[in-house]
């Protein structure tokens, strides 16, 4: 009886942590960081990245538009360079980006996604607007 009981705690566990996972198929599209936590840690990069929109395109290219106040109106200035592309390692949960200094870290707790910039250690907060 013993042995069931872990059995099914071990079950239950390995469950719980693959449903945290995502796939490359589940990040590619477009994010819209709606909250950035850790701001302290880089106050600079916290403003520009606060309702940025994170571009993962399914043939790997990759960019981080800015939110910039141009009078009444917002616009959206791409802030990455020219040819930038991602990559996505499954097994510990982070995107890797060319020509840019950005590498992310995914996390899911409940129903939030969480980009968590690994040199800023910004945690970006982010939804899927389409």
């Amino acid at each position: 009886m013993k042995n069931l009981i872990i059995l099914f705690a071990f079950v239950l566990f390995a469950a719980t942590a693959q449903s945290q996972s995502l796939t490359q198929k589940d990040i590619t599209g477009t994010w819209l960081v709606v909250n950035v936590e850790n701001s302290s840690s880089n106050p600079q990069m916290a403003a520009a990245m606060t309702n940025a929109v994170i571009n993962l395109y399914a043939e790997n290219s990759f960019e981080v538009k800015e939110k910039q106040e141009n009078g009444s109106a917002y616009v959206y200035n791409t802030t990455t360079n020219k040819n930038a592309t991602w990559s996505f390692n499954p097994s510990t949960q982070t995107i890797s980006t060319t020509r840019t200094k950005m590498s992310f870290k995914i996390s899911k707790s409940g129903d939030k996604v969480f980009f968590t910039e690994q040199d800023s250690g910004l945690k970006l907060e982010v939804i899927k607007p389409i």
